[in-house]
Order: structure tokens, then sequence, then C-alpha cells
């Protein structure tokens, strides 16, 4: 174990309680570190298997979407397609807030639709498959939002978990070894001091003791 301590700290009784209570500070601040790391961990390999589904889900429901977008396509022709995309208005916004996850702010994605009157794309130049097109690529962005929110959690969590980790590890192999250096340092140099005034007093009163005897066996 590393034996550094604090350097210019007086090696008195007063610094020394107040070494001690901080040593237990640090020491339950750690253990209580150590438990929010511990849960963050669990926290993160939840999300991490959500986001596994999400991705999962967002892949089939995008691949769904092309092959009706291709069908479509077959039907009305690519270059009707592409026009009708350089007309389609803006229907969808993305509202973002957060969350909190163990004081982690995680951000909470969701989408505001703004729903059409009539269509944009004219009904007797299209057939229903562009409907079920559009309607496809709709669900697909919700779950492509969906995968996103989670995503951005874990990236969220997996910081929050390093830095907590940062902060164990100072307090675990750092201040607390440094602190308890310290505190025996000075606890050391206390009892020496003591034993130094005890054997300086011990001296001290084996001389009066015998000057005593000397100055009665002089009057005798």
């Amino acid at each position: 174990m590393s034996q550094d301590k604090i350097e210019g700290v007086a090696a008195t009784r007063m610094k020394l309680l107040e070494l001690r209570s901080k040593s237990k500070l640090a020491q339950h601040g750690h253990d209580l570190l150590k438990e929010k790391m511990d849960a963050l961990i669990i926290e993160f390999y939840d999300v991490l298997n959500e986001v596994k589904e999400a991705q999962s889900q967002a892949s089939d429901v995008l691949e769904q979407a092309h092959q009706k977008l291709r069908f479509a396509a077959l039907q009305i022709g690519t270059a009707t397609l592409r026009n009708l995309g350089h007309i389609a208005p803006e229907t969808i916004t993305l509202k973002t807030s957060t969350r909190n996850i163990m004081g982690v702010k995680a951000p909470k994605l969701d989408i505001v639709e703004r729903k059409l009157d009539y269509p944009f794309y004219d009904a007797e130049t299209t057939t229903l498959a562009v409907d079920i097109a559009v309607n496809s690529f709709r669900e697909s962005i919700a779950s492509v939002v969906r995968l996103a929110e989670k995503v951005a959690t874990l990236q969220k969590l997996a910081y929050e978990i390093n830095s907590t980790k940062r902060r164990v590890n100072a307090l675990n192999h750092i201040i607390i070894p440094r602190l308890n250096n310290t505190v025996r340092f000075i606890a050391l140099t206390l009892e020496e001091d003591e034993r130094e005034t005890f054997g300086r007093l011990k001296f001290i009163k084996n001389k009066i003791e015998k000057a005593k005897k000397e100055g009665e066996i002089a009057h005798a």
C-alpha cells in the first residue's frame, strides 16, 4: 500500500480528529458512489438489451417500408415517386426533453405529427400501394426515433459510469489511503511525543527524588 500522506499537516490532536472525520466521510462517499455505479451498470445492460431489440425492430420496419416502396414504384413508376417526394410537405417534427435515470439526464424524443386534411398527391394518378408505402415509412420513422433515444440514453449512462468509476478509484486509491496514512502518521507522532514527555517527566521525577534523598542524608 502506498505510504503517501498529506504534506504540511500539523501533528496535533485537533488535526487528528479532523482527518479521522474526513476519512470516515470519504469512505461513506466511496460506498455511496460504488452503489450508484453498480446500479448504473445494471441499468446500462437493461438499456443495452432495449437497444438491441429496438435496432432489430427498426431494421425490420425499414426493410418492409422499402419493399412497399419498391412495389409502389412498379405500379406508378420511379420518376413519379421521386416527384411526389419533392412535393411532400413536412408533417413530422421532433420534440426533445429529458428524463432522469438515477441522476443521469437521458434524452426523451417524441414525434409530433401534423395531420393533413387531404393527401398531398392525386389519388387518380397513384394507387393504394403509395398510401401503404407512405404509412409504412411513417412507422419506420417512429422506430428509428425510438432507437435513437435508446442509443443516446446508453451513451449518457456509459459516460456517467466512467465518470463515477474515476471518482470511486480516486477515493479508493488516492484520497482515502492518503487520509489514513496521514492519520497513522499523526497518531504515531503523538504517541512518540507522549513517550518522550513521559520519559522526561520520569527522569525529572527521579532526579527530584534522588535530590530529596541526598538532602535527607546530608541533614542526618
